[in-house]
């Protein structure tokens, strides 16, 4: 039902080999199964999936700086056009606006030719979209504004999943205007933390008490757990049951794969595109 004809096994391969050096685990895009899995789109995108329940995240941009991965085209066009097994989505989350995180006319596009999806951000990703997709008007009902300030939060739920989004500084002074959303996303019997680009300090967690939800699955960005710092942050603020690393260089993949294993060796580290793990 999902196998892809080899013209187009054939293209996937090549718009990938020419266009980003993150390698593919497998080219074929896998349908679901009854389970609980997470597979990598790039960068920090993760697609959560379970039973026929989806929420991808920060899973819809397009190719910005050689030194971030980024959805191959073939891959872009089927998240984009909504085909199968991209088609049955339920919830789109965006942490933030940058362009390895955001394409407004990606996510518009999954919008327009996914009727059951909605997008669930912050004012800032609202208005990209509607500055980024001239069908915005199409879509507008299913597109929610939520946009919690700095150390609060704001609950959304819809069918089979409820999300905390919390409102999260940024890292860096000189990106102190982003609105960074974090997303705790209760989805089976999982519970999963997603936290954007965030400041690394306690003090832009502590007001959450993350550590008493019980977190079975924390998506990092790979830099927290490269650090002594970062590292007692993730395991005091979140203490999480699995640890999973994203937002790793392409370049530096394998050396920072490596020295993550050496101080944390369950954590997984995503670093390559469609790879899937399963709960």
């Amino acid at each position: 039902m999902y196998a892809l004809t080899k013209t187009l096994l054939l293209a996937l391969v090549l718009s990938h080999c020419s266009s980003s050096s993150v390698p593919l685990v497998d080219p074929i895009p896998q349908p679901l199964s009854n389970g609980f899995s997470v597979t990598y789109i790039a960068n920090e995108g993760v697609l959560i999936s379970s039973g026929q329940k989806q929420v991808l995240i920060d899973g819809l941009f397009r190719a910005y700086k050689p030194d971030y991965a980024f959805p191959p085209p073939t891959l872009l066009s089927t998240l984009e056009s909504a085909r199968a097994p991209y088609n049955e989505i339920d919830l789109i989350l965006v942490s933030h606006l940058h362009g390895d995180h955001f394409h407004g006319e990606s996510v518009g596009l999954h919008l327009k030719n996914n009727p059951n999806a909605t997008l669930v951000s912050s004012a800032q990703i609202v208005d990209g979209v509607k500055k980024e997709f001239v069908g915005f008007q199409e879509i507008e009902s299913r597109v929610k504004q939520v946009t919690p300030e700095w150390k609060t939060r704001i609950e959304y739920k819809t069918d089979g999943i409820r999300v905390e989004v919390l409102g999260l500084r940024h890292g860096g002074s000189n990106f102190s205007w982003i609105q960074n959303l974090g997303h705790v996303i209760e989805i089976g019997d999982k519970k999963l933390l997603h936290i954007g680009d965030a400041d690394m300090t306690a003090e832009n967690f502590a007001s959450f008490r993350l550590h008493e939800k019980g977190i079975d699955i924390a998506f990092i960005p790979s830099w927290y757990l490269l650090s002594e710092n970062g590292r007692k942050l993730v395991q005091e603020q979140f203490a999480p049951k699995h640890i999973i690393a994203v937002h790793v260089s392409p370049d530096e993949a394998k050396e920072v794969a490596e020295q993550i294993k050496k101080t944390n060796p369950e954590a997984t580290v995503f670093t390559k595109i469609l790879e899937s793990k399963s709960f």
